[in-house]
């Protein structure tokens, strides 16, 4: 009877109907070949393949026995992340890797997501595999995840997060982009101001909140308690629910400036302050730490700041390649210069709002007689 296409057949079965091992058949489709014969191990996998066993979580275009000696990067996306789902950045730093890597016959190839993958069983697969030369990491993982893929003999390039002195790494410049959003901002005349922030714990949301409360104090303002929002994850629907909840407490007196971790968050923000009659860009400004097309495809355009995410992609591949053909090759932990976009969600103070802003005045001094 054949096998059902819907039922991921068993390593135990594949044993049996093999006649072998159980503990051969995990090692040949956990990638190990140390010690098995060539004759074994594209036996395994032929059957395995032909009855659609999937490694789970893994790609199994990859784990094939690699054809004509091909190279490949892998890359894994961080949780929640899938392929079907890439976040609108890391399609765009994909592309940047794809692009860099190509020109040396060498092809990108998705490994899957940290919430798919066992870190030991990915770790083994990667150090057994000739073909595979390095990893590229998506986005900031566990740290217990991210240790056990430092383990590897082979280069793991982390973007748009780090691991000082363990890992080569790829980021943008943070501080940066806060200095020119909020720089943007008060050179319109904005005073008062909102963070709309997500992935709450994560390295990238308290390194780009921080900044951004940094530069403000630089200028003398800050941002009230209950108008700083951080939720757990950093989409469209974070941004409409962060946009909700400060328009929630303030009502009739919003802040006039909203700088967003993200510009997905960004969209969701600007659409529901669309929703609520507000006019983005004349009401009130909205800008977010971001360079995708997600701050153009619609309107109004979102202003926003940070590197290129084709060239973090580009970077990391280039250090993939240069890492694996020397074992000697020292940590690469680049950080790129962030560009600042203007764009149609970004304008001066509301007029009425900067007539109601006291500028206070000398004293006066009583003539002596």
């Amino acid at each position: 009877m054949a096998q059902n296409k819907n039922q991921r057949i068993s390593q135990q079965q594949i044993a049996r109907d093999l006649g072998v091992s159980q503990a051969l058949v995990s090692m040949v489709l956990n990638g190990r070949r140390t010690g098995i014969s060539q004759d074994s191990f594209d036996r395994i996998w032929k059957y395995a393949m032909d009855k659609g066993y999937t490694p789970r979580g893994m790609n199994v275009n990859l784990v094939r026995p690699a054809e004509n000696g091909a190279r490949t990067v892998g890359y894994i996306l961080r949780a929640p992340l899938q392929l079907a789902t890439k976040s609108n950045f890391f399609s765009y730093v994909h592309h940047g890797l794809h692009a860099s890597v190509t020109g040396a016959d060498v092809r990108t190839v998705f490994l899957g997501s940290e919430t798919d993958l066992d870190a030991e069983q990915l770790l083994e697969f990667i150090d057994s595999q000739s073909s595979l030369i390095g990893l590229v990491v998506m986005g900031e993982l566990e740290e217990a995840f991210m240790k056990v893929l430092l383990r590897s003999r082979k280069p793991v390039v982390y973007t748009s997060a780090r691991y000082p002195g363990r890992c080569h790494s790829v980021i943008s410049n943070q501080q940066q982009s806060a200095e020119q959003l909020v720089e943007h901002l008060v050179a319109l005349g904005h005073k008062k101001f909102a963070w709309l922030g997500g992935d709450e714990g994560r390295s990238r949301n308290l390194e780009r909140r921080n900044a951004v409360l940094e530069v403000l104090a630089r200028h003398g303002l800050t941002i009230e308690a209950r108008d700083q929002v951080d939720l757990g994850e950093a989409d469209r629907r974070e941004g409409a629910q962060a946009a909700a909840a400060i328009f929630g407490t303030n009502h009739r007196k919003l802040p006039t400036a909203w700088i967003c971790m993200t510009g997905l968050m960004a969209r969701g923000a600007v659409n529901f302050l669309l929703q609520k009659g507000i006019e983005v860009g004349r009401d009130i400004s909205v800008v977010a730490f971001d360079l995708t097309k997600v701050c153009t495809e619609e309107h109004p355009t979102i202003t926003s700041a940070f590197a290129e995410p084709t060239k973090i992609g580009e970077e990391a591949g280039r250090i993939v390649l240069a890492a694996s053909g020397d074992s000697g090759f020292p940590l690469h932990e680049i950080t790129l210069p962030s560009v600042l976009v203007e764009r149609e969600s970004s304008g001066p103070v509301p007029m009425e709002l900067k007539r109601t802003i006291k500028t206070p005045k000398a004293p006066r001094t009583r003539a002596r007689t």
